[in-house]
């Protein structure tokens, strides 16, 4: 918590970030046991620009341990990346970056354990963050956690939305640009007003982050082709897709490598963490109807067969305690036909509901290479399911609309009991408060603890409240067996 205030306190008192050059503040991710990526944007530049990065041991830069320069432009939105190698692994760092005599704020970082390690890890676990719907107070939460290894961002990270008028909004937090987004130069205005709340800084500073884009980053309920949310007269997909997924890769903390999205890193011999892509890398368009929900595999799929294939066979030669999936949509069965709204239907075809057969196959995967735990996001509820070799935990959004933005606190949290009561397979179910997940790993089981905070509208102070539970419990036995 000392950090996260002092990281606050710099971002407000900076005459530096005032001169708005460094304006979008620092971030690191896809941490490796040797290197990680650091990220920060110039603005307002209007040429090839010099930036210096430096590595320090401490947050005072008195020990730098090693420093580099890269180049930015215009064509690059003025984003910056660099990677640090040969750092020690399991090991926090502090880094900045240098343009002429400006410096940026202080990031702080960590390197993923020695593949050998069987230390304990932790990870938080984010989605859904709508600007127009709250404030980041999660994010600020987020920050002020102590010895978290990474932070797993599951998608809609952005929302290309126009501006809306909805009873749910927050006064003066307006999209910019005001319209819906689909050129390049759209998405770069989008991300960079994100970049600039101080919330959303001060998580970016505090943790590195493995982010994996879900559909708003493109457009709402995205496939390989097309989306629900991209007409005609808006242009040809591929291309907004191709901008969109530019934009990203300029503002995300992601290694240039990993394009395709899906990808494992190692924490030790404790964990083994697969992000999966299922969005544009051959999810083909949901189904309309229920009775189609299950149609094969070979020809309604979320992921290609060369991801599904690469997603089965890294599960099977995984030696690690834990094989944790990070995954956009529900995967779990979940029937919310005992909810009497005009807004839901019996199953979410968008989600793994939608691609049943495929989600058979992987459960049969799940049984055989237990235990599993799928990290999910996109519902801005809390979830957590237990299938056949597996557990789901759903992080809640951190602002993105749920339950009690439609109806009363009262009959938010009676839907949250039906359903609970209705789906044998569901443990835990909040369909009211917006905040994040945090998930601990160790030799003994894996404990989850669900954080949210106070009122996501008002922009002064806030307060967190906490829920605890426990899970992986049952298969200890077989974990102390690896």
């Amino acid at each position: 918590m000392k950090y996260v205030l002092w990281i606050s306190l710099l971002i407000a008192s900076s005459p530096f970030h005032l001169w708005a050059q460094f304006s979008y503040g620092v971030a690191s991710g896809d941490p490796q046991s040797e290197s990680v990526v650091i990220w920060t944007a110039l603005e307002g530049i209007e040429r090839e620009e010099s930036v210096i990065w430096e590595v320090a041991t401490d947050i005072d830069f008195q020990h730098i341990l090693i420093s580099g320069s890269c180049t930015t432009s215009p064509a690059q939105g003025g984003t910056v990346k660099a990677i640090p190698r040969g750092l020690e692994s399991s090991t926090t760092y502090y880094y900045r970056f240098w343009w002429r005599e400006i410096a940026s704020d202080i990031g702080r970082t960590k390197t993923s354990p020695h593949p050998l390690s069987t230390q304990a890890i932790r990870l938080g676990v984010v989605s859904c963050a709508h600007y127009e719907a709250g404030y980041f107070h999660g994010y600020a939460a987020l920050a002020g956690e102590e010895q978290v290894d990474a932070v797993v961002h599951l998608g809609d990270y952005i929302y290309e939305y126009e501006r809306w008028d909805a009873r749910w909004k927050v006064p003066g937090r307006l999209h910019q640009p005001p319209h819906e987004i689909v050129t390049l130069q759209d998405y770069r205005t989008r991300y960079a007003q994100y970049r600039k709340d101080p919330d959303l800084q001060a998580f970016h500073a505090a943790h590195p982050v493995i982010a994996i884009w879900d559909d708003h980053e493109i457009a709402n309920n995205s496939f390989s082709t097309g989306a629900q949310n991209h007409q005609e007269e808006e242009g040809n997909y591929e291309v907004r897709r191709i901008a969109a997924m530019k934009a990203y890769e300029e503002w995300m903390p992601i290694r240039p490598e990993y394009s395709k999205g899906y990808r494992k890193f190692r924490f030790g011999a404790m964990l083994d963490l697969y992000m999966i892509e299922t969005r544009l890398d051959g999810r083909s368009k949901a189904v309309s109807q229920e009775a189609d929900r299950f149609l094969p595999a070979s020809e309604h799929h979320m992921m290609s067969p060369e991801q599904h294939e690469w997603l089965e066979t890294e599960l099977s030669q995984s030696a690690a305690a834990y094989r944790v999936i990070g995954n956009q949509v529900i995967f779990s069965e979940l029937n919310l036909g005992i909810i009497p709204s005009d807004r839901l239907e019996r199953f979410n075809l968008d989600a793994w509901d939608g691609y049943a057969d495929e989600r058979n196959s992987l459960e049969q995967t799940f049984k055989q290479t237990a235990p599993i735990v799928v990290l999910t996001g996109d519902s801005h509820c809390s979830w957590a399911f237990e299938g056949p070799g597996y557990v789901e935990l759903c992080t809640p959004s951190i602002t993105s609309t749920n339950f009690n933005e439609f109806t009363s606190e009262a009959l938010a949290r009676f839907a949250g009991f039906l359903l609970w009561l209705s789906n044998r397979n569901l443990e835990y179910v909040d369909t009211r408060n917006h905040g994040y997940l945090m998930v601990d790993f160790d030799a003994l089981g894996a404990q989850s603890e669900w954080i949210y905070v106070d009122d996501i509208k008002l922009g002064g102070p806030w307060r967190i409240h906490k829920r605890r539970k426990r899970t992986i419990h049952a298969w200890q036995k077989n974990m102390m067996r690896r």
